[in-house]
């Protein structure tokens, strides 16, 4: 087992896991390390190894198991993701593609999350948004785009979905940079997402299908419009 050199370190234990498993290191059935242990087998800390292993459980490439801890679920290569070049806001066409798929994705998340968010995942999101505003107000972008995507992971995980969960993950990390480069870029984007994430937040709060889908709709077409103009 190699260490891992330094890049971004959960795509890079991504990367030696999925190594691992088609090399036949490991195979379906096979308990991981502890963290402990695999954080240091892999040279890399323990944040990074959670962020891995949280996106391969919500691929379905491992599980927890009582008494054993975390297995390898599937070995099955059609649940990696498939490795896209990040769009940069400088290039129109994958920007737009993206906000595409967003649309597509989203509105279905957020339509199965108005029926199926528990009470727990309902004050988490609210948490998330309470958490917004201060962000946008001190002007820390970092932070507000990192609340932003766990405002969105958090309503893939409220739809209950696998399936709208696995689809949502192929586009999260594209959209992490995105989210990142817009704001930066384009006047008006951050005071205007606020909004929607409020009422969209309090839309699956209410089970308010309407107010929920509506507001995701234009969240995603705001930006949009947005982009379109920055790019004329």
């Amino acid at each position: 087992m190699a260490a891992i050199k330094r890049k971004k370190l959960a795509d890079s234990v991504l990367e030696e896991i999925k190594r691992m498993i088609t090399d036949g290191e490991l195979a379906e059935g096979d308990k991981l390390p502890n963290q402990n242990e695999f954080s240091a087998q892999l040279g890399v800390s323990r944040p990074s190894l959670r962020e891995a292993l949280h996106t391969l459980n919500l691929i379905g490439v491992i599980e927890q198991r009582p008494g054993m801890g975390t297995v390898i679920k599937s070995a099955n290569p059609s649940l990696w993701l498939e490795q896209l070049s990040p769009p940069l806001v400088s290039d129109s066409k994958a920007s737009l593609e993206l906000l595409e798929a967003r649309r597509f994705i989203e509105v279905g998340v957020v339509e199965l999350a108005v029926q199926h968010a528990t009470t727990e995942d309902i004050k988490g999101l609210g948490k998330i948004v309470s958490q917004m505003k201060p962000a946008l107000e001190q002007g820390q972008l970092k932070k507000y785009s990192e609340l932003d995507m766990a405002f969105h992971e958090n309503l893939a995980i409220a739809s209950h979905n696998r399936y709208m969960k696995h689809m949502f993950l192929t586009i999260s990390g594209l959209m992490e940079q995105f989210i990142r480069e817009a704001f930066t870029v384009i006047p008006g984007l951050l005071e205007k997402s606020l909004d929607f994430h409020i009422n969209i937040y309090e839309g699956v709060k209410n089970k308010d299908a309407r107010q929920a889908v509506t507001n995701m709709r234009q969240h995603i077409q705001d930006i949009h419009d947005s982009l379109s103009r920055y790019y004329e």
